[in-house]
């Protein structure tokens, strides 16, 4: 019950945050396009599983898996330091004029 209520909890985040964010144009795409990252995080998650324990769970192996996800928060925060335009979400659109 409890790893359903975060679950349900961190889809009604994202949903509201991509409803907030998005051009109301475009939100059927942006809809897609995090649904379809959201899978592709899953089917990773799965793979790094699979090749981190491939004999079972041990501690040699989470010491590993804790390593490459550390290796990949770090591309990650490296992709979205120098990205200018997160400082403008949230923000009302000025309109010249």
């Amino acid at each position: 019950m409890l790893a359903g209520v975060s679950q349900g909890l961190i889809g009604l985040g994202t949903q509201t945050a991509l409803y907030h964010q998005a051009d109301p144009a475009a939100i059927a795409s942006a809809a897609g396009l995090l649904r379809t990252f959201m899978y592709l995080g899953a089917m990773a998650a799965s793979a790094a599983n699979a090749a981190f324990f491939p004999h079972g769970a041990t501690t040699g192996g989470l010491h590993r898996l804790a390593l490459f996800m550390l290796g990949g928060a770090a591309l990650l925060f490296l992709l979205t330091v120098p990205d200018r335009s997160l400082g403008r979400l949230g923000r009302p659109v000025r309109t010249r004029g």
